[in-house]
């Protein structure tokens, strides 16, 4: 009788174990507003993405560097991931055409 009690409670228990999965949390998507004030108006007039890359080679340091001021200045909210094997991709979306959150 107690073997059959421990088996019956073995199988509660892991039934109780296993149905329970962890919710884990999932950001889409971080926005940020500047506090301050542009230095400049936007000049961008379509949001964009894609690969960084110049005629099939992957940039250097310094020429991502000089995209990412270039497109900063003219109003480009970037989002750039991580480099995978397809290289690194960069949403580039334009301030001018979001709309205002305040």
């Amino acid at each position: 009788m107690s073997r059959f009690i421990f088996h019956t409670s073995f199988l509660l228990y892991a039934l109780t174990v296993s149905a329970q999965q962890p919710n884990k949390p999932r950001i889409n998507t971080i926005t940020a507003i500047p506090g301050d004030a542009p230095l400049s108006s936007p000049t961008c007039a379509a949001s964009r993405a894609g690969y960084l890359e110049t005629n099939g080679k992957k940039m250097t340091e310094a020429e991502i560097a000089k995209f990412v001021s270039s497109s900063l200045r003219e109003g480009y909210i970037l989002t750039i991931y991580p480099e995978s094997k397809n290289g690194i991709f960069v949403n580039m979306e334009c301030a001018k055409a979001t709309p205002s959150h305040l």
